[in-house]
């Protein structure tokens, strides 16, 4: 590949990576009991994709193409672990669950993106606190403080924003499957 293919094609793998590291963790979390552990075999997931990175088409789905690493890199933790206590299922019930664990992905990626919709909608006060809280990672106190409101008065808004979200996100979860049957 020349120089500049090469760098699009890293930009490419950052950028999906970037995007899928939580999910991927989060299934990898709910495969081991230890949050450790998870983001060892995160860790490792990241080096294989990255070095097989190349037998990834792009435009396919890459979240479900990393899990399968992630999936095998379990299998692989867990036959070193295997007298542990910390082991949760054996090998025969995870590859059941493989069916299972694609459909809840596939629904989490629905609703990230119902929400991602939903957060649009938000007037710009409302964004302007939900990012304060989530993306900034400030507190109630902080937030009051920046927002020159009572701490009583952000909990109280904190909780109608997210009651505003939960419910457009379920119409728009209800309105999918009604056109997607």
């Amino acid at each position: 590949m020349m120089d500049q293919e090469v760098y699009k094609r890293n930009k490419l793998f950052l950028k999906l990576l970037l995007e899928n590291q939580p999910k991927i963790h989060a299934y990898i979390l709910s495969l081991v009991t230890s949050q450790s552990d998870a983001d060892d075999i995160l860790q490792e997931v990241c080096s294989q994709i990255w070095a097989r990175f190349d037998q990834f088409e792009e435009g396919g789905n890459f979240l479900s193409w990393a899990l399968r690493f992630a999936f095998f890199e379990v299998l692989n933790f867990r036959s070193k672990k295997n007298k542990s206590r910390q082991v949760l299922f054996d090998n025969e019930v995870l590859q059941q669950m493989i069916p299972v664990l694609d459909e809840e992905m596939k629904t989490a990626d629905a609703r990230m993106d119902a929400l991602e919709q939903c957060l649009e909608k938000l007037n710009e006060r409302s964004r302007k606190m939900i990012d304060m809280r989530y993306d900034k990672g400030l507190n109630p106190a902080q937030i009051s403080r920046s927002m020159n409101l009572s701490i009583h008065a952000v909990y109280k808004l904190l909780s109608r924003i997210h009651s505003q979200l939960l419910s457009c996100v379920e119409r728009a979860i209800r309105r999918e499957e009604f056109l997607h049957g």
